[in-house]
């Protein structure tokens, strides 16, 4: 007796994990977190051309304008804190925001790097919520 059809096409066969996705897509998601190149300006274009197109690509994405969106609000945050220090003594504003503004752009570098990697291989690496909060899905 001949079976026709592979394994997988066979009714209540046991199906493995899901196909990986083109290397083209993991190369977009991989470039869509060029956040400290371009800020919000390289995800928002690949989540523009990606939204309706692949999940894989769109969810990276996604994830990555979230990280820039959230950078930019600590920016404005720390800005406003810094003007308010400057107020007292413009080196103690100094003093104090740079070394946070630097601490959290390499926290945020770290992340973004291990992420783009994870695209990059086919896989997905959640970021932080203190990093990344979910504005956009």
């Amino acid at each position: 007796m001949t079976v026709t059809g592979s394994a997988s096409h066979r009714r209540g066969a046991v199906s493995g994990p899901p196909d990986p996705p083109p290397r083209r897509e993991e190369l977009l998601a991989a470039v869509s977190y060029a956040v400290v190149v371009g800020g919000p300006v390289v995800p928002l274009a690949v989540y523009l051309t990606a939204r309706r197109g692949s999940p894989f690509v769109r969810r990276h994405a996604a994830q990555a304008l979230n990280v820039a969106l959230t950078a930019l609000l600590y920016a404005v945050s720390g800005t406003i804190v810094g003007v308010l220090l400057s107020f007292d003594n413009a080196d103690a504003a100094l003093f104090v925001m740079v070394p946070i503004a630097v601490a959290a752009w390499l926290v945020m570098l770290a992340y973004l790097a291990r992420a783009a990697v994870a695209a990059n291989r086919g896989g997905f690496r959640q970021i932080p919520a203190f990093i990344c909060s979910p504005l956009i899905k």
